[in-house]
């Protein structure tokens, strides 16, 4: 439960991957910005074999600044919760259970995030651990894993 395992890090070799399809690209070399962009940083590590991509137009850096930058961040993931239910009375179970597959989005989610296919960000792990302190249960969540992972997805800013 403890135990970290960094699949991506920001040191380590980036795994192109990871970015989301929808994610837009930069490779605007001489933005200021762009040795802490993440646009700019998945567009620097994109494969030869990219041949169309979305990306950030370098008309949209004006005056030093850009309304697409999103500031490379990485995050702590966990991967599956197998024992949650382990501490939890048979009495909540059903009712608690109920209550995170639909925070979840559903029974098909619900599973994928239990087995640890799907990670869950720190937001869902936080809701994870207010759902259970709301059934009064005061002990920590125990997920399965954890692991590090680029964060990518700020909307531009006006």
């Amino acid at each position: 439960m403890n135990e970290t395992k960094d699949i991506i890090s920001h040191d380590d070799e980036f795994d192109y991957s990871a970015v989301p399809s929808w994610y837009p690209l930069c490779f605007n070399t001489g933005c200021p910005l762009s040795g802490n962009c993440m646009h700019y940083f998945a567009g620097a590590h994109a494969p030869e074999t990219l041949e169309t991509c979305r990306c950030v137009l370098p008309h949209t850096l004006k005056n030093g600044h850009c309304r697409w930058f999103d500031k490379i961040k990485v995050m702590t993931m966990a991967v599956g919760f197998s024992h949650l239910y382990d501490n939890v009375l048979k009495s909540d179970f059903t009712s608690m259970r109920k209550t995170i597959t639909a925070y979840l989005h559903g029974v098909k989610f619900y599973y994928q995030y239990m087995r640890g296919e799907r990670p869950l960000t720190p937001a869902q792990q936080q809701g994870i651990r207010d759902i259970i302190k709301s059934y009064g249960y005061d002990w920590d969540v125990p997920f399965d894993g954890y692991h590090k992972a680029y964060c990518f997805g700020n909307p531009p800013t006006d």
